[in-house]
């Protein structure tokens, strides 16, 4: 197994979804992709293509969630591939909002956002995962990694995959947030990102 820091991955996350539009936390529930969050998906793959890095050297994994199998093979198509050429991975996830799932930042009441923003690593949600959790998990995926990968995940799954690749401490870490359209690319404990 290689250190993630010598691979390259390419890191997408997935499309636009109904409950992005909403404003609402889908967390490990799902929603669908919206006709935006398609076309972003598709766009996604045609730059994947478009960078030039030969696609049959890379392994290809999503999280289980619908949002991001769907962004997948949409990504796989517009890039020339078959649709189904990927692993689901349940470590690639979103975080576990627990019982703030579906809910807008408005409707999270003022004490739980006060400890979250206290604390934003170590701050657990009620009956959920807090970043740090997160953090663990996405790292025994990564240490799983034999090859060159491109991941479709989610915006925290992509902060902490960013995070470990690049060697970045949790205060620099919680600041990212992963775009729907475009894609990051970290590689020898460099980052570039490309598209919107």
């Amino acid at each position: 197994m290689e250190s993630p820091q010598a691979l390259t991955l390419y890191v997408i996350r997935h499309g636009e979804c109904e409950h992005n539009v909403a404003g609402r936390a889908a967390s490990q529930n799902d929603s669908p992709l919206t006709a935006r969050g398609r076309e972003q998906a598709r766009a996604n793959g045609r730059l994947l293509k478009e960078l030039g890095a030969p696609l049959e050297r890379f392994q290809f994994f999503a999280s289980p969630l619908h949002r991001t199998c769907m962004t997948m093979e949409l990504v796989r198509e517009a890039a020339g591939l078959a649709s189904t050429g990927y692993l689901a991975d349940r470590r690639l996830m979103e975080i576990d909002f627990g019982d703030h799932t579906w809910m807008t930042r408005a409707e999270i009441d003022s004490d739980a956002q006060a400890r979250f923003l206290a604390d934003p690593w170590n701050y657990r949600r009620p009956n959920g995962e807090s970043q740090a959790m997160l953090f663990e998990r996405t790292g025994r995926f990564l240490q799983t990694l034999s090859r060159d990968a491109v991941i479709v995940t989610h915006a925290w799954s992509a902060r902490m995959i960013r995070s470990h690749t690049l060697g970045l401490p949790p205060e620099v870490t919680v600041r990212y947030d992963a775009p729907h359209a475009g894609i990051l690319r970290l590689s020898q404990g460099t980052e570039a990102a490309f598209g919107e």
